[in-house]
């Protein structure tokens, strides 16, 4: 009886790309590193949102599929703002985590700010990005933050908790009183403590002064996307 063959490994890349940008950088990320499938985050610019897949970039995104006989996606973005590229990387990362063993980014083609968000965001979900040049691919290392592995449960009850409240909490009693948990506890958690990190200097929630010096507390975006 012959051996059982390994499973081939799945990588999907996804390739960052801006209107009036060049396609070659996306094209040699095809030919130079595995590919399985395609998620094209595009940001529109210059009006040209007015039509999503305009000619030009329609007939690139056929001619990929033709050529190569994979499932290409387009994820579409109205700026580079982390925000909201942020959220489309968790989307595609999210929809396609338990099919794909491998993630790839391409930010050859992106605008600059587009190009940083995205970088960010791939070091959050430990996804390798790269850029490719005449000299070939330069591959950024992995900075897997592991915030999953860094957060208790009592941390994450105070996220889940803020973001069920509207992701704000006006008091540190109507926080103590969302999580179940007791107020000095909570702070803890917050300010971190000397064996951890706390929840401010992680940048998952920012804190500010509100009415009668109450301490007014708000997850932020990168909050949110590690709670989900």
């Amino acid at each position: 009886m012959g051996e059982t063959p390994l499973q081939q490994k799945k990588t999907l890349q996804i390739a960052i790309y801006s209107d009036g940008q060049s396609y070659k950088g996306i094209r040699d990320g095809i030919r130079l590193l595995p590919i399985d499938k395609l998620v094209i985050i595009h940001e529109e610019v210059n009006d040209r949102s007015r039509n999503l897949l305009d000619i030009p970039f329609k007939e690139f995104i056929n001619q990929i599929r033709n050529a190569l006989m994979i499932q290409v996606e387009v994820v579409n973005v109205k700026s580079g703002d982390l925000n909201e590229v942020l959220e489309a990387v968790k989307l595609v990362y999210r929809d396609n985590c338990n099919e794909y063993d491998d993630f790839l980014m391409n930010v050859t083609e992106g605008g600059k700010l587009i190009s940083c968000t995205s970088i960010s965001s791939a070091f959050i979900f430990g996804i390798r990005a790269f850029w490719v040049d005449p000299k070939g691919v330069h591959m950024l290392p992995i900075l897997r933050l592991g915030y999953q592995r860094i957060l208790s449960e009592t941390k994450l009850n105070i996220l889940k908790s803020l973001i069920r409240n509207g992701g704000k909490a006006e008091s540190l009693e109507q926080l103590s009183e969302l999580c179940s948990i007791d107020k000095a506890l909570i702070s803890r958690h917050l300010n971190g403590t000397d064996d951890s990190e706390g929840l401010i200097d992680l940048g998952l929630v920012n804190v500010e002064r509100g009415a009668r010096g109450r301490t007014v507390i708000e997850i932020s975006a990168l909050g949110r996307i590690v709670t989900v």
